[in-house]
């Protein structure tokens, strides 16, 4: 069989994943599959399914913000600006110990819609304070609204950008109301009126700029997230996102006492094909290979492309035997699809479970791969059970 007839078998995995460049060979077996050191940024893009890992992620920012808002209200005296720190450090205690409930209530589960908002309003409740006493619209911290609406654009999407940019033009019509109605020691730093709506339309401007510009930020930052989880051949998850996955599930069987299964899955003789047909044709077989297996788990199941020839199925609450039949499904189904296109391919498979194989996810893939390779030595095409951890 000639190189264009091999891919002209595979041809209608074409339509099914778009072919795309190989990715670089990746150092290291199984046993490097955890590395790399946790990027919180992989938390706080979780996405808006989610919201209460952004609201968390706002709370902990609120205990750093806070601190540098008072040593700013001391170094304003610097500039002649009077500052009531006292009242800024009030504000800040109240803005404190509203975080740190939060952040109780959220340890125990509990989240509620209103309280990323509340806590934005008393953000802003300070802030404006804060700059109505440093000289309102004409003042050098206007620009301040912007930071609650950036970090709300970024951790929780365009709609909260705009909503909080919204709220930062009411708060700062509310001030011009203050400052025009003379109450106490703001009448002196009221401005012209021609001059008060030039600054409040170029400030409720910039609101909106930085709405849209933060909204558009966190979205191309979940792009990127995306494709750092997704392996470029294949279009699986990749070892990154095998890693998290098998991370969550142990601890989930652990907590809850509930099985979970690792399916390491390895082609049998893959490098006879690269050797006879190329590289690209090779690139076929495991595009293919991926959408049957993809097909063939369900649709709790994680499903990922270790790299080269490897795949690795996660599987939430399932025991050995429901793997097994998993597993022997999967193996079945890529002989069978593989073999009506002329160039039949098997598979050598091992399984663990937590916790009878192993109580880490190093553990779980380490056991797995051994079990894997004595298929392996038998001659390939088999799946073969983990032995128990002493």
């Amino acid at each position: 069989m000639s190189l264009r007839q091999f891919s002209r078998r595979f041809s209608p995995l074409a339509a099914a994943v778009p072919p795309q460049a190989a990715p670089e060979a990746e150092p290291g077996g199984l046993g490097r599959v955890f590395s790399d050191r946790w990027v919180l940024l992989d938390r706080w893009f979780a996405g808006p399914e989610n919201p209460a890992l952004s609201h968390q992620a706002v709370l902990r920012l609120t205990y750093g913000i806070i601190p540098v808002v008072v040593l700013m209200s001391l170094a304003t005296h610097l500039l002649g600006i009077a500052l009531p720190v006292w009242l800024v450090a009030l504000q800040g205690a109240v803005l404190l110990a509203a975080t740190w409930r939060q952040e109780g209530l959220l340890a125990r589960g509990v989240f509620h819609t209103w309280m990323p908002l509340m806590h934005l309003n008393l953000a802003l409740l300070m802030q404006s304070i804060w700059v109505a006493y440093s000289g309102g619209l004409e003042g050098p911290f206007v620009w301040m609204y912007a930071v609650p609406i950036a970090i709300y654009g970024v951790l929780f999407g365009s709609r909260w950008a705009v909503g909080a940019a919204v709220l930062c033009t009411a708060y700062l019509l509310v001030i011009l109301g203050v400052m025009r109605a003379g109450i106490g020691t703001l009448t002196s730093l009221t401005p012209a009126p021609a001059a008060a709506r030039v600054f409040l339309m170029s400030y409720i401007g910039m609101f909106f700029i930085v709405a849209v510009f933060s909204g558009v930020l966190r979205w191309q930052a979940r792009v990127v997230l995306e494709l750092a989880h997704t392996d470029p051949l294949t279009g699986l998850a990749n070892r990154r996102a095998l890693r998290k996955a098998l991370d969550r599930e142990v601890s989930r069987s652990l907590r809850y006492d509930q099985p979970c299964t690792v399916l390491v899955l390895e082609l049998d003789r893959f490098k006879q094909i690269n050797d006879q047909f190329g590289h690209l044709a090779g690139d076929d077989a495991l595009r293919w290979v991926a959408v049957t297996l993809a097909a063939s788990c369900r649709a709790t199941d994680v499903v990922t492309r270790f790299g080269g020839d490897e795949f690795v199925v996660v599987m939430p609450s399932t025991n050995v035997a429901a793997a097994d039949r998993v597993g022997r499904r999967i193996c079945r189904d890529i002989e069978e699809q593989t073999l009506l296109r002329g160039v039949p391919l098997t598979l050598s498979a091992g399984l663990a479970e937590c916790p009878s194989h192993g109580e880490s996810a190093q553990q779980l893939l380490d056991a797995a791969d051994r079990a894997m390779y004595a298929v392996k030595r038998r001659g390939g095409n088999g799946i073969e059970h983990a032995a128990h951890s002493s």
